[in-house]
């Protein structure tokens, strides 16, 4: 459907407890300890675990013309990784607005500061799951001759 497309990958643990945190409290709340100790936090991470990988999985497959971005390179080097997505998608921008988005960066719509669990969310189980599909991104990645994920999302 798409000549070409740019594919934001985020750590999966990460942007499991962000979506979490949208899905429970909205766009800039957080849930509940409550909500991460009933048994919709498992069931979430079971069903949106295996879409984060599927998600990659079917770009990486019907994606004719891919540029792989990380969401958390885009975090510490913004403005490079907006070079090179404007490069990729061959369009012109000027520099001014480039600059603008980088003081930007902060906006309105994002939650304040880390909040803390004082639990760990993930049990062994979650991050077993997790871990599969992790490793079968990165292959998938890799067997594409692209850079595979960031080494903070492989398991150690």
């Amino acid at each position: 459907m798409f000549d070409s497309a740019i594919l934001l990958i985020r750590n999966p643990y990460k942007s499991l407890v962000a979506e979490f945190n949208r899905k429970c409290a909205g766009h800039l709340g957080y849930a509940t300890d409550r909500n991460w100790k009933s048994k919709e936090w498992p069931d979430f991470v079971n069903s949106y675990a295996s879409w984060w990988a599927s998600h990659v999985l079917d770009w990486l497959k019907y994606g004719k013309r891919l540029l792989v971005v990380h969401y958390e390179d885009l975090k510490q080097n913004l403005l490079s990784q907006l070079k090179k997505m404007v490069e990729f998608l061959n369009v012109h921008v000027n520099e001014d607005r480039l600059l603008c988005v980088e003081n930007n960066r902060d906006g309105n719509f994002k939650r304040g500061g880390a909040r803390r669990k004082r639990f760990e969310p993930f049990t062994m189980e979650m991050k077993d799951l997790i871990n599969k599909h992790i490793m079968t991104v990165d292959k998938a990645l890799r067997d594409r001759n692209l850079t595979g994920l960031p080494k903070e999302y492989l398991p150690r």
